[in-house]
């Protein structure tokens, strides 16, 4: 199937549109014809102007001069026939079409009838020269010089909706009943590859959103420089992950120099050196561990989230530290086990490190599993609650051999989570200490 751009597909549904839409303008002109015009006869216009009150049907004024000139032609002999059936003068009265300026010329001075009575009509009889009696004419409006100087001005009061109009509306209403469905159908195919786009750079694990987009030669073109900055920052993430890695890697050697050389040592230099030698391995794993982030392994698999937060207390107590876990049956999530127990091993170790103990608690709720796990510790500062996640963020600056490190513990427990479909949140307790919140979609909800 060939390709077409967008510009020219928007330029075929317009012109399409276009179509369409004078097809049912011609459509209803055969079906409805054109009504036929309404007609006024000299009899109805003579009644009109000598009534005493306006006609229903009418708009009627009176003015102090003339208000306008009869045209010559077929004007003239209306004129002529209204004169006679007046019985007044032909210079007392004058007409104008109203057929091609829908209106008369503004009147001179004029001001609305209120009252007034007619003057009787004389009792002679004249005849209309040129007009049939019972003739209709297109629509026209008469002025008539009464007998005590002032002109009366009559013309037929036509409704907006006239039979016209509302033929008029008749074939919007049905061409956009027509349209619209064509148009909403036009734009979801049109907007269709966008949106396949917008999907495709939101979805972490699909590298081929080019071919699969399709549609018009821009969305795939936005599709392939898409594809190629994503594939610029894939190589850079891996070169600084390989960069990284090597660093970390290569420092074990000397440290393993390090160690066998202190072994030779007595005494508390000896206690101190080993516990520098152990902090900086533990450095290097949480970078090693943080840099291999997305490429680890990931094995997914139902996990029992109580079964692996009681083997990360099971170490505690073995070092009797104060740890307890309140939890009713199986709790079964869909995560990498090794992956999920280094998280909340993470969270426990910190609140029984900074906390002096750790009571957690796990519980269902709307198809989520949540497990808290409190402390008794300092608590964090409300603006360093969320920084806290932050990849080399430290909130312990002394960096002691007992509690400093890398700064990417909560960083890596938050992209384990983020991997399970997870999240963490921090909150301080109001009876002091902190509380980290674990959610992730429980078995039953997946």
């Amino acid at each position: 199937m060939m390709r077409r751009s967008l510009r020219l597909q928007v330029a075929l549904f317009a012109a399409l549109g276009i179509a369409v839409c004078f097809s049912v303008s011609f459509v209803v002109a055969v079906l409805f014809p054109t009504p036929e015009p309404p007609r006024l006869s000299i009899e109805e216009t003579t009644q009109a102007l000598r009534a005493d009150q306006v006609p229903p049907g009418w708009r009627r004024a009176v003015a102090t001069r003339k208000p306008f000139v009869t045209e010559p032609g077929r004007d003239s002999l209306i004129r002529s026939a209204l004169a006679a059936d007046l019985a007044a003068p032909r210079d007392t009265v004058e007409v104008r079409s109203l057929a091609s300026t829908g209106r008369p010329a503004a009147p001179v001075a004029i001001t609305v009838q209120t009252e007034g009575s007619a003057s009787k009509r004389p009792m002679l009889t004249l005849s209309r020269p040129g007009v049939q009696p019972g003739a209709r004419f297109s629509l026209f409006a008469a002025a008539w010089r009464s007998p005590n100087g002032s002109w009366r001005i009559v013309e037929p009061a036509t409704p907006f909706f006239t039979p016209a109009r509302l033929r008029m509306l008749a074939a919007l209403a049905l061409a956009a009943a027509v349209i619209l469905p064509a148009a909403l159908w036009g734009a979801a195919r049109l907007t269709a590859p966008f949106r396949r786009l917008e999907a495709a750079a939101a979805d972490d694990e699909r590298l081929d959103s080019a071919a699969w987009v399709g549609g018009p030669s821009e969305a795939r073109s936005a599709a392939s420089a898409m594809d190629a900055m994503r594939q610029r920052l894939l190589d850079h993430l891996r070169t600084r992950t390989a960069m990284m890695a090597a660093i970390a890697h290569d420092l074990r050697t000397p440290l393993t120099g390090l160690r066998l050389r202190v072994e030779g040592l007595t005494g508390a230099a000896k206690a101190e050196a080993v516990a520098d030698i152990a902090r900086m391995e533990r450095m290097i794993a949480q970078l090693l561990t943080y840099v291999r982030g997305e490429e680890a392994p990931w094995v997914t698999e139902p996990v029992d989230l109580v079964d692996v937060i009681e083997d990360a207390l099971r170490r505690h107590r073995l070092a009797g530290s104060p740890v307890s876990l309140e939890a009713e049956g199986e709790h079964l999530v869909l995560a990498d086990r090794e992956h999920l127990d280094r998280a909340l091993s993470n969270l426990i170790d910190n609140a029984v490190l900074y906390g002096g103990g750790a009571r957690i608690a796990v519980h269902a709720r709307d198809g989520i599993t949540i497990c808290t796990i409190a402390d008794d510790g300092p608590g964090i500062a409300p603006d360093e609650l969320n920084r806290v996640f932050e990849p080399f963020h430290r909130l312990e600056t002394s960096r002691n051999r007992h509690t400093g490190g890398a700064g990417l513990g909560l960083a890596i427990v938050a992209s384990i989570l983020r991997r399970a479909g997870g999240e963490i949140n921090l909150r301080n307790r109001p009876e002091g200490g902190l509380c980290a919140e674990v959610r992730l979609p429980a078995l039953a909800a997946v």
